[in-house]
């Protein structure tokens, strides 16, 4: 990615221009695919224009409500002030939780959230907690998030990757926050952020990381066991083979967070429902329409973990074989090998 200074200035108007356009146009391209959908009796074409107005409408707001609290802020020099951080976690609510529920209304995708009753608890406290959650399938990240916003009232810091700050909203927010915006070429810098904004949660703070680095595909699974293999780490790739729903986790961004806040409570996330279709292609070909998105949360305490960092791999091993389990019990179907 080029540096901010150069990216930051092309991407806030490129996507301003979009936005406007976008918003103008929407009349039309509404028609458009409504008549798309009509010829091809497919619902995808009005279901993506329709969306697409929605997002470009939240990314309108989002880039003039940024503009506003930088001038605001005098020109970013009290961005970091308590008031401007609680102004900022209101605008990542109102984004976060307007797409999600927009997407939701569209898809007619009903939500079922379920958590085991320490989980519950630990998430209705005040305590910083770290959460590693499954990766699959399309929209688990919005939903996810949302869910630990608009039910828990939680302050969440997402790890991801630097790629997604190509949408400035997301960019902005995210080098306001404290969040986890990672080089993943840079394998000690990342573990050295992560350890960083876990260490700083706030109180209602929660890191969120996704240890297996991506979306659920058949190939990244197959890829990700290969390399164990290769590194002679045969007793982890034995486990991984073992689980067909999701991939082996990448243990340094966990362990860096566990580092971070040794006293923290882990809680474990999976979802199932929504099938797997990692990317615009499939998306478009197995669009989850009428679904169920099912979510459980598990908690594992501080106290029950081991310090040992050789033990901690074996125990998030153990850990997201359960995940696996549980979506099996989902009924979800297991991928083709």
């Amino acid at each position: 990615m080029p540096p901010t200074i150069l990216r930051r200035p092309v991407t806030v108007m490129v996507w301003l221009l979009l936005s406007v356009a976008g918003l103008v146009l929407s009349p039309f391209f509404v028609v458009l695919a409504a008549l798309a959908s009509a010829i091809t009796r497919r619902p995808q074409p009005l279901l993506l224009a329709r969306f697409l107005v929605a997002y470009f409408a939240y990314e309108l707001g989002v880039l003039v409500a940024c503009g506003v609290l930088w001038l605001a802020s005098g020109l970013g020099l009290r961005m970091r002030s308590p008031s401007f951080q609680k102004r900022h976690h209101g605008l990542l609510r109102w984004f976060v939780h307007g797409l999600a529920e927009h997407a939701l209304e569209l898809l007619k995708i009903d939500v079922c959230s379920g958590s085991t009753p320490d989980a519950a608890r630990a998430l209705q406290g005040g305590a910083p907690l770290i959460m590693f959650s499954r990766h699959a399938g399309p929209g688990d990240t919005v939903f996810l998030i949302d869910l630990l916003i608009d039910r828990y009232r939680r302050l969440p810091s997402v790890v991801f990757k630097e790629t997604l700050a190509i949408d400035p909203s997301v960019d902005l927010i995210a080098h306001r926050l404290p969040h986890a915006v990672l080089d993943t070429s840079r394998r000690e810098e990342c573990e050295a952020r992560i350890e960083q904004v876990t260490r700083d949660l706030p109180a209602h703070g929660v890191l969120v990381l996704f240890p297996e680095g991506g979306n659920f595909t058949v190939t990244r699974r197959r890829r990700a066991i290969l390399k164990l293999w290769r590194r002679g780490e045969s007793g982890k790739a034995a486990v991984a083979l073992e689980m067909e729903h999701v991939m082996p986790p990448h243990p340094g961004g966990a362990l860096a967070a566990l580092r971070g806040n040794p006293e923290a409570d882990v809680l474990f996330a999976a979802h199932a429902g929504l099938g797997l279709a990692a990317f615009p292609r499939e998306l478009w070909r197995r669009t989850p329409i009428g679904r169920t998105f099912h979510n459980q949360m598990w908690l594992a305490p501080a106290h029950d973990r081991p310090r040992d960092p050789d033990e901690q791999v074996k125990w998030l091993y153990a850990w997201w074989s359960r995940l696996d389990e549980w979506v099996a019990e989902q009924g979800a179907e297991a991928p083709a090998s």
